[in-house]
């Protein structure tokens, strides 16, 4: 039951992806794309923190003691939110969303097999190099 609650919260969240691609796009370029990201930044860590707050989960002086690579999650998030900011009214919803799959989906190949930031290594296997061709043909249909 919790691999279900599991797969379908991140479906929810493949949803608000595309979404907050879209609204991030138009308040873009309604003033900037960088202004968009951190309106969109606040207004994530304004619910996240009351979230955390509220379920009693919230731990900042635990997490100011780990590692500093640990710490530079949000960086990462700020690369793909300012992305889709420029991307979206270039390339459309569906094709920069292609896009960001296929290098996701090649990082994500690269961490698996070689056990990168502490994860266990799963070895690269031809059905998963597939997928992530299939998944750029996808792109090269989509694109406009």
């Amino acid at each position: 039951m919790q691999a279900i609650a599991v797969l379908v919260f991140i479906i929810i969240a493949g949803v608000a992806s595309s979404v907050q691609a879209v609204i991030n796009s138009q308040l873009g370029q309604r003033t900037d794309p960088l202004t968009a990201a951190v309106v969109s930044f606040a207004g994530g860590l304004i619910v996240v923190t009351i979230a955390a707050a509220v379920t009693g989960r919230l731990q900042i002086l635990e997490a100011a003691k780990m590692p500093p690579l640990l710490l530079t999650g949000g960086a990462y998030g700020a690369v793909i939110v300012t992305g889709f900011a420029f991307a979206v009214p270039l390339l459309g919803v569906t094709s920069a969303t292609l896009v960001y799959i296929v290098g996701s989906l090649g990082a994500a190949v690269a961490i698996d097999a070689f056990g990168l930031f502490g994860t266990t290594a799963i070895p690269i296997a031809p059905q998963r190099i597939i997928g992530v061709a299939l998944a750029f043909v996808g792109f090269l249909l989509a694109r406009r």
